[in-house]
């Protein structure tokens, strides 16, 4: 909810939500920064952080130029298909993408770990797990609804091997039949993240 309390050179201040938009679309036009945060494919209201707009934004850097683009992710995760679009718009651009992850759950996790280079906020969390659905309808209905939720499922670990996910597809698949929660250090030996981001790295990502 807006406006917030910040801090700014050491000071608490308020800011309010159009402040905000002005900070993220000069980081977006200056720094080629874009900020994913809230459930994905439902729009949570907050300027440029609906991932549909940070697919936009994606697709429009990309055409300027193919310097390196920063995604930062804050996100539970949610519609594995509105995932997997933004995960085809990640790989199809040109440009290299950079994925900061600051708490990245379900499709989340996907994001982070499909940049080119991927870095996580020092006490940043990484959660895997499978996708949620209701079954509803008959017998018949309910066969299909299990065989769609087997492909999603599958899709899923297809996807994070594809990122460099350092495990086997049973071993995945095993490990997201819960929630599966990891600190930076596990997710990095998990192949989900490369690095633990630092003050030194934050600065040479903005230039």
């Amino acid at each position: 909810m807006y406006p917030r309390k910040t801090k700014i050179n050491g000071k608490e201040v308020l800011v309010s939500e159009e402040q905000m938009c002005e900070y993220r679309e000069h980081m977006t036009q200056k720094h080629r920064v874009l900020f994913l945060a809230g459930l994905i494919g439902i729009r949570c209201g907050h300027c440029g952080s609906n991932e549909l707009e940070a697919q936009n934004a994606l697709l429009a850097l990309d055409s300027l130029s193919h310097d390196p683009i920063t995604i930062i992710i804050t996100s539970p995760g949610g519609d594995l298909d509105a995932t997997l679009l933004f995960y085809d718009t990640i790989k199809m651009i040109k440009s290299p993408v950079i994925t900061i992850g600051r708490f990245c759950a379900s499709g989340a996790a996907i994001l982070l770990a499909a940049g080119n280079e991927r870095y996580l906020f020092p006490h940043a969390k990484v959660m895997l797990h499978l996708p949620s659905g209701q079954m509803s309808g008959d017998a018949k209905e309910w066969e299909i609804q299990g065989q769609q939720m087997l492909n999603y499922k599958n899709k899923m670990v297809e996807v994070l091997l594809e990122c460099g996910a350092k495990k086997s597809h049973r071993k995945i698949l095993a490990d997201i039949d819960r929630d599966l929660w990891l600190d930076p250090a596990e997710a990095i030996e998990y192949g989900l993240a490369d690095k633990i981001l630092t003050s030194e790295l934050w600065g040479e990502l903005l230039g």
